[in-house]
């Protein structure tokens, strides 16, 4: 039986959890898009799926270090990345101690295509990530849950 590419690799990888723990400063943004690049590379992710993970990535560390910048902690506080690799699926998951936002506010300004200039953020993460989550509110900062799934042919 033909093994597909990257299945030796995920049994290896299989269950495990990396951290990375960056400076709340954008220079630190590709390191994380770099590190998360490495472990979907080696779960057998094609290009584009990797430059999907990188751009929700980049995107879910822009918005934590803007949160930071509005109130005066720019590069003050770290932010967490995680990647958990799964039997098929790699999950990301940016955690941030900001202000966190209102769930419930954010989907009534998309419902009323209301958003504020550069709110497309997460709907790009949305857009590029097969599940997406959100763990939030007011004051106790955010917990952007990012998964991709491994879809073999």
């Amino acid at each position: 039986m033909a093994r597909a590419r990257g299945d030796s690799v995920m049994s290896t990888m299989a269950a495990s959890r990396i951290e990375l723990k960056i400076p709340g400063r954008p220079e630190f943004i590709s390191v994380a898009r770099l590190a998360v690049a490495a472990v979907a590379a080696r779960m057998g992710f094609d290009y584009d799926d990797i430059e999907d993970l990188k751009v929700a990535t980049g995107e879910a560390l822009t918005n934590a270090i803007q949160d930071a910048q509005t109130r005066g902690r720019e590069g003050g506080e770290d932010i967490l990345v995680m990647c958990s690799v799964e039997a098929q699926a790699l999950v990301i998951e940016v955690c941030d101690q900001g202000s966190g936002f209102d769930p419930e506010r954010r989907r009534c300004a998309l419902e009323q295509e209301e958003l504020p200039e550069g709110g497309l953020g997460l709907l790009l993460i949305e857009a590029l990530c097969d599940e997406v989550r959100f763990e939030t509110k007011p004051g106790s900062g955010t917990l952007v849950r990012m998964t991709k799934h491994l879809v073999r042919f």
